[in-house]
Formats: C-alpha cells, structure tokens, sequence
C-alpha cells in the first residue's frame, strides 16, 4: 500500500446558497432589456465589424446639418448679401427628411434583424420567458429599443441644424426666439418616422430569424410601395389616381414625405404626393395607425411565437 506524496487538494461541500439581495423584479427587467435592445442597435458589446454600418449611417444622416451650420456662418459674414445665400441652402427643416430619409431606412434594415433574429436563431428567448419577464414585456422593450434609437438617429441632425442656427444668428437671443418654433415640428416629425419605420422593421424581423432575409423583406416594404404609387399616379385623373390615393396610405416612405409636409407646411418631397394633392392629417394618421399597428402585430406575434 502507498500513500501519497506531494500537494493535494481539499473538498469542500458548499451546498447550495439561497440569494438574500434585492430582487429588481419585472420592471428591472424591462428597463434592461431596453437598455440591451439601445446597445445592440450601435453594435456595442460586440465586434468593431458591427458598429460601422449603424455609426457610419448616424454620421451620414447627421453630415447635411454640419454642411447647412458653416453654409450658415458664411452667410452671417457675408454681411447683407448673406441672407440671399442662406435661402439658396437646401438643406432646412423641411426637406431634412427628404435628404436621409433613405438612410434611416437602411439603418431599421441593418439593424432591426439583428435585434430580434438572434434571439430566435440562437434559441434563447425559452430563457427570457421562464422568468418575471413576459411575452409582451420582450417584445415592447426590444420594438420601443429600436424606435428610441430611431428617434435619436433622425432628431440628432435637426438638433444640430437648430443650436448651429441659433449660435451663427448675430443675436443668440434673436436667434432662438427665430427657431423655436421649429422645435415641436421636427421632433413630431422624428417620432412620426422612428414609430412607423421602426414599428415595420421590427414586425418583419419579428417573423423570421434569417438576417439576410428580414432585410431583404424591410427594404422591399419600404422601396416598393412608392414605386407603384408614382406608377398609379402618372396615369392622370381618373380609376387609376383614385386607387393612388388609397395606395400612397399604404406606403411608408410616401406617408413620411406627406406628413414632413403636412408638419412644416411645405411642398411634399415627391411629385406624386404633391399631384395627389390629399389632406395632411390623412398622412399623420395613416403614420400614427401604421406604428401602433405594426407595434401590436409585434406584441401579438410574440404572444404566439412558439419556443
């Protein structure tokens, strides 16, 4: 018989240990699924590959206003010719959407996928509901995550066109008392385009846990239904105009460009929708229905999805 030499080890039976700490509950649980849902829109907590399509096409959107704060400040020093040279900017309020209205589409494309495929691809969401956390609680937190940053993404270049005008107007005072009035418009405008195309990108990710093919899908619902609407538009008065009318309600990029009009009191953007010549409260409550709806659709897929 040998006995051992040299170090060894000792077993200890900790059993199981109960948690006395504080339990956060349901509403912790939500405020971090938000939180998580806001990170994972900008990539952060992973790769550098997945933080360049969403910061790449913030600072896209964002670049337009910078252009139009120095146009801005050449006019101010430009002396009494600088306010003809102010008008000739394109880049106002007005047609702001106009410009990145395309690449906000393309960020809820890229990013809305990735939102809420993975949970589905990898499996986990029977790990997400085996706990306080409800069906409709994930899916709120993650679609309210994406209109949030949506939000942010559209209202951050008005917010930099509105503090570069006031500070580049010779008067701060003046200047503000000048802009203000733009404030609640744009930032209608931007919860009008973050609940509509947000609310859409994230039913149709909802539904499949493919990315490629969620954003294949996203684009086709947000590039399609234009096309038709100027092609049933260009057949002048008649059947043809009447179904336009009822088409252009039925799609989210003409909605958007009539209610930028309906809200600044502007010409619309797009040919077709300005021929149409319909109501802007049409296009405000065809957004308004169109987000709750698609936010609802979300909320009720979730309840039915099966794990």
């Amino acid at each position: 018989m040998t006995t051992a030499t040299g170090p060894g080890g000792s077993i200890y039976d900790l059993g199981y240990r109960g948690y006395d700490g504080p339990r956060l509950g349901r509403r912790s649980a939500v405020r971090a699924l938000f939180a998580h849902a806001v990170r994972t829109c900008f990539g952060i907590g992973r790769g550098g590959r997945a933080k360049i399509p969403p910061f790449v096409l913030a600072g896209l959107a964002i670049l337009p206003a910078v252009i139009a704060v120095g146009f801005s400040a050449l006019a101010a020093q430009a002396g009494p010719g600088g306010e003809a040279i102010e008008q000739a900017s394109p880049i106002r309020y007005d047609s702001y959407y106009g410009l990145v209205g395309i690449l906000v589409m393309l960020f809820c494309a890229g990013q809305a996928p990735e939102l809420f495929g993975r949970d589905q691809r990898y499996g986990v969401l029977p790990l997400y509901f085996s706990r306080v956390l409800t069906r409709a609680d994930y899916a709120l937190a993650k679609v309210f995550g994406l209109i949030a940053v949506v939000a942010g993404v559209v209202l951050a270049p008005y917010v930099v066109l509105f503090i570069g005008r006031v500070f580049v107007a010779p008067d701060p005072i003046t200047g503000l008392r000048d802009e203000i009035d733009a404030v609640p418009r744009f930032v209608a405008q931007a919860l009008l385009v973050a609940g509509l195309l947000g609310g859409l990108a994230s039913l149709i990710s909802s539904w499949t846990p493919r990315r490629a093919y969620a954003i294949a899908a996203i684009i086709a619902v947000f590039i399609i239904p234009p096309i038709i609407v100027a092609i049933l538009g260009s057949g002048g008065v008649g059947t043809n105009t009447d179904i336009a009318r009822i088409a252009v309600l039925l799609s989210p990029g003409d909605i958007l460009v009539g209610t930028n009009a309906a809200i600044f009191g502007s010409i619309p953007d797009s040919p077709t929708v300005a021929a149409l010549d319909m109501p802007g409260w049409s296009f405000v409550l065809a957004a308004i229905v169109g987000a709750l709806g698609s936010i609802g659709l979300t909320v009720r897929r979730y309840r039915r999805i099966s794990t």
